[in-house]
């Protein structure tokens, strides 16, 4: 009988920045071939021009006093695990160990329920296990030049006296957001996290009136997935990125405000 795999609990998505590049630049060694993987430096200037078009998908631990209270939170108020429950009770009512269990519950209790807020985060430590890494293109597509480095200032800016420069990479008054690596750790994937990180992005993108549209290249086996997400196929595409054939689609931006917001 095989076990089901099922999600890591303590999910967090949040935008990616340049203190994330260790674990992002191991992921992408984990998710492509060499020819296909951006390089460091690649990296590091997306996290540093446009870290607000990116989005990392983190596996979070918390400093273990306040781990008691967030995992009672999440299963429905209950204090603690059967195994628990059954340890104190061996130690005896008149254990100090137990007395200081019962005064770090309080804390933490009174902590998590904010009236007592911590002097400092209670996270303890974030693994990367999935990413998108998007930057603002000049053109429609993705091409050769938007996935570039240009020559920059020292102030990390396009120098301006170099011709075209200014179109390669990532071109801030552009409405186009092309994507340029979407990845998930092998040890994760079939819990359909890619999905669930995508349309995070989609839809933060969708409330930003930032641009009109996000553009990516795919391989021809990911069309028929990027088009479920509502993504539009225009055919092959001209960019030759690792020596290999894609697509070219895009996912048009719907700004409209939400009739229900507040």
């Amino acid at each position: 009988m095989t076990t089901k795999k099922q999600a890591p609990k303590h999910l967090t998505i949040r935008p990616l920045t340049i203190y994330d590049l260790e674990q992002v630049d191991k992921l992408e060694d984990n998710g492509f071939p060499k020819n296909e993987r951006a390089t460091i430096e690649k990296l590091k200037y997306r996290l540093t021009v446009c870290p607000e078009l990116t989005s990392g998908l983190f596996i979070r631990e918390f400093i273990p006093k306040f781990q008691k209270a967030i995992d009672r939170s999440e299963n429905g108020g209950k204090k603690g695990t059967t195994e628990e429950t059954e340890e104190k009770g061996a130690r005896g009512n008149g254990d100090d160990d137990e007395d200081d269990d019962e005064d770090d519950e309080d804390d933490e209790s009174k902590t998590h329920n904010g009236y007592l807020p911590p002097s400092k985060s209670t996270i303890l430590k974030e693994t990367l296990i999935g990413h998108i890494i998007g930057a603002k293109c000049f053109d429609e597509h993705i091409t050769d030049r938007s996935m570039g480095i240009p020559k920059l200032t020292k102030d990390f800016l396009p120098d301006l006296t170099i011709e075209g420069n200014d179109k390669i990479g990532h071109v801030e008054s552009s409405r186009y957001i092309g994507i340029h690596s979407i990845v998930i750790n092998e040890n994760y994937r079939g819990l359909k996290l890619g999905l669930l990180l995508i349309k995070d992005y989609l839809q933060k993108m969708n409330q930003q009136d930032i641009a009109d549209r996000i553009v990516i290249i795919a391989k021809d086996k990911l069309v028929n997935f990027y088009e479920s997400l509502e993504f539009i196929d225009e055919g092959v595409s001209n960019c030759k990125f690792g020596g290999e054939e894609w697509h070219d689609l895009y996912y048009p931006l719907n700004h409209d405000e939400d009739d229900n917001d507040m």
